[in-house]
């Protein structure tokens, strides 16, 4: 099958101009976003042990504990172990998994993810925006060197995710203070893991105002998702989705005002904003066993990760 360029152009111009068209282009850099992501599974409970590390005894004491936990605090602990990380890194892995299940308050942020990868050797305390000043990323290596690193390297990995999650939750109360040599944080690590892929993606997205037809369309796209990483690090999971909408329509205004990419030389067509479309919003639910469920909160990038 042949497929002619040209031809291809006109048509992708025509939807453009149609209002509709708009909310189809949007839709389909949502999904591009979403087919690159990692598989988050369903929220069904606050210990979620995929990897099968954990004894049932254990998971049943951190289930109870973490439940009364957010009855006193309003803050939401989750726990993850998972089999694989998919060639991802741990820090877009868990930004991926705390956004998606909303962990924290809607208007707090008060979401904790601990995430283990056992067969990568890798681990992550994620914390939400609500909490970084009382988890910071220090502490949160303080607790990975000091509590879960000893225990995995022991093979106890029961012991480990008891003893980490407890030091979380003291943490927060205000009753685990990291010591006086831990001056480097992890927060620092992550952006720089993000930043030349973001920079990278911003050029690639400025580059697109100046490529015409469907190619520069594809090169917006393509920049936007490797950028997207760096927008999720500085405005959180559901923001950055929003904030890479609105780059994306705003090259799309300055390649038609440069006179890039109009194909048939009109501007035409009316233009929509998407305000009809949604991400989903916050009444996502877990439909677990007891009704769990995240409270609406995002992420923000803090934390530490660790292997061992």
């Amino acid at each position: 099958m042949n497929i002619n360029p040209k031809s291809l152009n006109t048509k992708l111009h025509s939807i453009l101009k149609q209002p509709k068209g708009w909310l189809f282009v949007l839709v389909l850099l949502q999904t591009m976003t979403t087919l690159s992501s990692f598989p988050v599974p369903k929220l069904e409970r606050r210990v979620m042990d995929h990897a099968g590390i954990l004894s049932e005894t254990t998971i049943n004491q951190l289930e109870s504990n973490l439940k009364q936990f957010e009855v006193e605090t309003s803050n939401q602990i989750a726990v993850y172990t998972t089999p694989s990380l998919h060639d991802e890194t741990i820090e877009d892995v868990s930004i991926q998994i705390f956004d998606e299940w909303k962990l924290g308050q809607k208007n707090k942020n008060n979401g904790v993810l601990l995430l283990i990868a056992p067969n990568e050797r890798k681990m992550r305390i994620a914390v939400g925006r609500g909490l970084e000043g009382a988890l910071t990323d220090i502490q949160a290596k303080q607790i990975i060197r000091n509590e879960l690193r000893p225990s995995f390297k022991s093979g106890d990995m029961d012991g480990g995710v008891t003893a980490g999650v407890n030091a979380i939750m003291a943490t927060i109360r205000g009753e685990y203070a990291p010591s006086e040599d831990d001056v480097a944080t992890t927060g620092n690590n992550s952006f720089s893991e993000v930043a030349p892929s973001g920079l990278i993606g911003g050029i690639f997205t400025f580059i697109s105002m100046f490529i015409p037809a469907f190619g520069g369309l594809v090169f917006t796209i393509v920049g936007l998702l490797v950028l997207y990483p760096l927008l999720v690090f500085i405005f959180g999971g559901t923001a950055a989705l929003f904030v890479a909408i609105f780059l994306f329509i705003l090259v799309m205004i300055l390649k038609r005002v440069l006179g890039f990419g109009q194909g048939d030389g009109g501007s035409g067509g009316g233009f929509y904003s998407g305000g009809g479309w949604s991400s989903g919003g916050d009444s996502w639910s877990s439909g677990g066993s007891d009704g769990w469920s995240g409270g609406g909160g995002d992420s923000a990038g803090g934390g530490s990760s660790g292997d061992w």
